[in-house]
């Protein structure tokens, strides 16, 4: 026997089901979690529903970002439950798995997220990611005979430049002191 539709006072067969709220219970199955339309007031139902009514900007937001995953938990690559079992299990005779330094990934001393701002630092001084000490200072000289602002008559570009040489020196220094 077909269901009739749940607008009040329809009498034709309520075919499309809609949700009665955001997160319709546990399937399809589940009657009592739908209303059940016809085609003309489920139309009418679409065009009002809002799935984010009462939730607030925040939520809304959240929402949004963690869609992009479909709600699943993520990690950043190298890291996360799969991290031990991949320093554990893998076989490198060849050493495909080197990083920054020459060092394997479960051998590295430099702590992941400092590995990526050691990284952002050295290719803003325009150095390789096996740079060592040394090799940072000497840049480091280059670059700020280069673009001090005394040497270029206080050029507004020469003098942001020259700050951004210098944070990178300055993150670079306490990373490689955190390692030593």
């Amino acid at each position: 026997m077909p269901r009739p539709c749940d607008h009040p006072g329809c009498g034709e067969n309520g075919d499309f089901r809609a949700p009665k709220k955001r997160h319709p219970g546990p399937g399809p199955k589940d009657p009592d979690a739908y209303y059940w339309f016809c085609l003309e007031h489920v139309r009418d139902f679409n065009k009002s529903w809002n799935y984010f009514a009462g939730m607030s900007r925040a939520e809304i937001e959240r929402f949004q970002q963690e869609v992009a995953t479909w709600h699943r938990p993520t990690w950043k690559l190298g890291q996360g439950p799969v991290r031990a079992a991949m320093e554990d299990n893998i076989h490198d005779p060849f050493d495909l798995w080197r990083e920054t330094g020459g060092q394997a990934p479960g051998n590295d001393r430099t702590p992941p997220p400092e590995r990526g701002k050691r990284l952002e630092a050295l290719a803003t001084l325009d150095l390789e990611p096996d740079a060592d000490l040394e090799q940072i200072k000497r840049r480091f000289k280059q670059l700020a005979k280069k673009y001090h602002p005394d040497v270029n008559g206080g050029s507004r570009r020469a003098s942001e430049r020259f700050k951004v040489i210098t944070e990178a020196y300055k993150s670079l220094l306490e990373i490689e002191t955190k390692v030593s």
